[in-house]
């Protein structure tokens, strides 16, 4: 039997209340096709080819930031031959479209919807022609009978016309048809929104616009979104992966990448700004995983394409809506050094800095000032409260600091209460590792925290339990910004199985024990859509009906849901194949006993406190080392919940199965009462 004594009375060191939260990328299908909630893929008819607008490479000399790559002055000098994959940049335009029946359906420029949106479509043809919305990764829309839809367009037409939309199945199964009258309008648009209801369930649906007769009609902006959105936000977010995050209970949200910010070219960095207002006037911008090597199953992913409708004020929306901190990251003049490693001229990085300065004032700013205007004309005019901004993602040695010093006294001299984020390159240990904490050691003041990243095996997770143990106090905090536990180098291979999630769970009790200085971790990536992702493992994965969290989700939701603000006294009397963590509620009235048994047999556990114990709940994971889950079996892996029967002396002796996780949440009898 082994004894561990709890001395709540004895608080080591306190726990940051903002230790575990969740790191959103647009990944794996993260964004569009996945956590926003619209249906139709390529809704603007904006995807382009990145290879002709403005992507230079390490040989370029243009510096200067492009984010035009939508206006046809700029588009129209491109020739339309065969770029490297065989098609025309014209028919890019049209993927995630097909033609039905007798239809002419071209891509036209002349008097666009909107400077950012210069493309429409234009379909010709008879009666009952016209085109199908694909979806995302070419697979449709799954409906349940009675399933409410939200379609929106804008269109133009010379004459009276009607259009016909319709959610169909490919063998021709009819789900819903709805009639659009148009108005004449000549060369200007009209936005036109009606509600569809299915009347069947189907996994694979497809959205159609019909004409009604023969003529012509002008499309843009084609848009259907369920009307169930997550607390049915407008342009919101797709209900039960949204509920997925809720139930983690995130502390804080970092946002919107990643590898994302950085980009593969400079037109290809990631603005905020571009993000923002109506959504007419939100840029598309091909996503930086569209071209990454790791290209699983196969599959193409020309078709990823970020339509910001997923922008920064939705991000700071859902922060708010999840209780979730908003940790921003920006771009700090800096491409992927991984890649092209392009770098903005210092002499020309003011406009970087200045675009953090404005989003600052976009999030906290009075309806009064410039940006905090727009943000209070979008819908939420009290600030949002941002605290913490990402200066740069994996980015390291002296080219890096060098810039993000220049962010920094430009920030803390205007905003000196936002604390800022700095990088301690793409891994753990190393000479680039080195140099960042070098760089920490001599400017302690200039950063609140360095953002460690750690992708590692299993085995490096349980070896590296104390890793901050002696970190020194003096130096910024520790945000562990990005990790997971990676079974195997092949990407293609690696399983989020319950052996990984194991091992994670044991390095965060590590985490608990130094989260005076650790004061944030998050696991990464975040979603993943199944049959389609980039990289893996992911904490969640989703298709275009349903979602399921992996054992490194659950134990995420358990560690986050069940954790105090100090860490408390914990001996051990014996032997215990595993490792522990208490930690105390600010109220002192609950304690939270973590214990993982990282031995395949039993082990017999007692536990002692030195204030009585009222109630106790014990949550409980455990597998199969290789066990994990899916679409078919999302629970496989699933915490067991169950109120213990207390005895006259407490807990009764605990028996935790072998390559476990267990939980206690324990109620203590208030210390004032005798």
């Amino acid at each position: 039997m082994t004894e561990i004594k709890i001395n709540t009375s004895n608080k080591l060191s306190s726990v940051s209340p903002i230790l575990y939260g969740i790191f959103f990328e647009d990944i794996n299908y993260a964004g569009d096709g996945g956590l926003y909630a619209e249906l139709i893929a390529n809704r603007s008819f904006e995807y382009y080819d990145r290879n002709k607008v403005c992507s230079p490479n390490k040989n370029c000399d243009k510096k200067e930031y492009c984010s035009n790559n939508n206006d046809y002055d700029n588009k129209k000098n491109y020739d339309l031959k065969d770029n490297d994959n065989g098609k025309e940049w014209a028919d890019l335009r049209k993927l995630c479209w097909e033609t039905i029946g007798d239809c002419n359906f071209s891509i036209n420029t002349k008097f666009p919807l909107s400077h950012a949106h210069s493309n429409y479509a234009r379909l010709t043809g008879e009666a009952h022609s016209g085109i199908r919305n694909l979806g995302f990764c070419q697979e449709g829309l799954a409906v349940r009978d009675g399933m409410e839809f939200c379609f929106s367009c804008y269109a133009r037409n010379a004459s009276p016309m009607s259009l016909h939309i319709r959610l169909t199945d490919r063998e021709g199964n009819l789900y819903c048809e709805k009639k659009l009258s148009l108005v004449r309008t000549g060369r200007g648009w009209t936005k036109y929104t009606m509600t569809l209801i299915s009347s069947g369930d189907c996994k694979y649906v497809y959205p159609e616009i019909l004409l009604g007769k023969e003529g012509t009609v002008d499309l843009d902006m084609i848009s259907l979104f369920p009307v169930d959105t997550f607390l049915q936000r407008k342009n919101g977010m797709r209900n039960d992966l949204a509920q997925m995050l809720q139930a983690l209970s995130p502390k804080f949200m970092r946002f919107p990448g990643g590898c994302i910010v950085e980009g593969r070219s400079f037109e290809n960095m990631y603005n905020w700004k571009d993000t923002i207002g109506d959504l007419t006037q939100r840029r598309t911008n091909w996503n930086r995983w569209q071209v990454e090597q790791y290209q699983l199953n196969g599959r193409s992913s020309e078709d990823y394409f970020q339509s910001y409708g997923l922008g920064f004020y939705e991000y700071f929306q859902l922060c708010e809506d999840i209780g979730a901190k908003p940790i921003p990251v920006v771009n700090a003049g800096m491409t992927c050094q991984w890649h092209e490693g392009l770098l903005v001229d210092m002499d020309q990085l003011n406009q970087w800095i200045q675009d953090v300065m404005d989003l600052i004032e976009f999030a906290n700013g009075s309806p009064d000032s410039s940006w905090g205007r727009i943000r209070a004309e979008m819908g939420h005019p009290a600030p949002f409260g941002l605290e913490y901004i990402g200066i740069g993602n994996e980015q390291w040695g002296d080219v890096y600091f060098e810039r993000y010093e220049a962010f920094q006294k430009a920030i803390s001299d205007k905003y000196p209460e936002i604390k800022l984020i700095t990088s301690a390159g793409w891994t753990s240990d190393g000479e680039d590792f080195d140099t960042a904490y070098a760089w920490l050691n001599a400017n302690k003041d200039k950063a609140y925290a360095v953002d460690e990243h750690f992708y590692k095996s299993p085995e490096w997770f349980l070896e590296n339990i104390c890793r901050y143990d002696n970190y020194d106090r003096s130096l910024p905090k520790v945000f562990a910004g990005e990790y997971a536990a990676h079974t195997c180098k092949q990407v293609e291979k690696r399983e989020s199985n319950w052996y990984a999630a194991l091992c994670e769970a044991a390095f965060l009790t590590g985490l608990e024990k130094n989260a005076d200085h650790v004061v944030m971790a998050c696991y990464a990536p975040l979603f993943a859509r199944s049959g389609h992702q980039q990289w893996q493992p992911n904490l969640i994965w989703f298709d275009n009906d349903s979602v399921y969290g992996t054992p490194s989700y659950y134990v995420q939701q358990l560690f986050s849901n069940h954790v105090g603000t100090s860490f408390v006294e914990t001996k051990l009397v014996g032997t215990f194949t595993g490792t522990y963590s208490s930690t105390l509620s600010e109220d002192g009235n609950h304690l939270y006993v973590k214990l993982i048994n990282l031995s395949e047999h039993t082990a017999n556990i007692s536990i002692h406190t030195d204030r009585p114990i009222i109630e106790c709940t014990l949550h409980e994971l455990s597998a199969e080392l290789n066990a994990v889950n899916s679409h078919a079996q999302p629970t496989n892996v699933y915490p067991a919940v169950r109120t213990l029967t207390l005895l006259p002396s407490g807990l009764p002796e605990l028996t935790l199965p072998g390559y476990s996780v267990t939980i206690l949440s324990l109620m203590l009898q208030n210390s004032s009462v005798s």
